[in-house]
């Protein structure tokens, strides 16, 4: 009887570790990409997760607050990387990850990625726009540069519909 409660929380000690662990590392790729850590952070707990959590499990294990839980949720359902699960019967809502994360990333590259994209693009443009105030030596430089950064936007907008292709399949 005695080993079996040891195995138990051996067990339950090192499914904790793996879902921190996991938190961390989703936590780094969403700050990677402009998001806050904590949305990742709840990512890789459900990600590491046996069964649904609830949002007060998240807030305990996590030890974040319920406004950043709360908030972290809606942002992953609106990216449809979880799915919230409530049993009948039972008024607690329960979540879980989505495993396939081909939506995740295509819906990131047009709301997060796209906008910035857009936004850097018509910026280069209007500072384009201001290299002929400047001397011929400081304008030729900055000219060719901005020409450059100008190119580097083309392609990528042209590459993302492409990457956006593969990754739907």
């Amino acid at each position: 009887m005695n080993e079996l409660l040891v195995s138990e929380d051996l067990e339950l000690k090192t499914l904790k570790h793996i879902q921190l662990e996991m938190a961390e590392v989703f936590a780094d790729l969403a700050e990677l990409f402009g998001n806050p850590p904590s949305i990742g952070s709840i990512y890789g707990l459900l990600f590491a997760s046996t069964e649904p959590m609830s949002m007060e499990e998240i807030v305990n294990i996590l030890d974040i607050s319920v406004g950043s839980a709360s908030q972290g949720l809606r942002r992953l359902a609106e990216l449809e990387a979880i799915t919230s699960v409530k049993a009948e019967g039972q008024r607690v809502t329960r979540y879980t990850a989505k495993l396939e994360m081909r939506h995740y990333v295509s819906i990131f590259l047009y709301q997060q990625l796209l906008p910035k994209l857009e936004r850097s693009s018509v910026r280069i443009a209007a500072l384009q726009n201001t290299i002929p105030k400047l001397s011929p030596e400081s304008g030729g430089t900055l000219k060719g540069r901005l020409e450059q950064a100008a190119k580097w936007h083309r392609l990528a907008k042209t590459l993302l519909p492409m990457v956006r292709g593969f990754i739907r399949g």
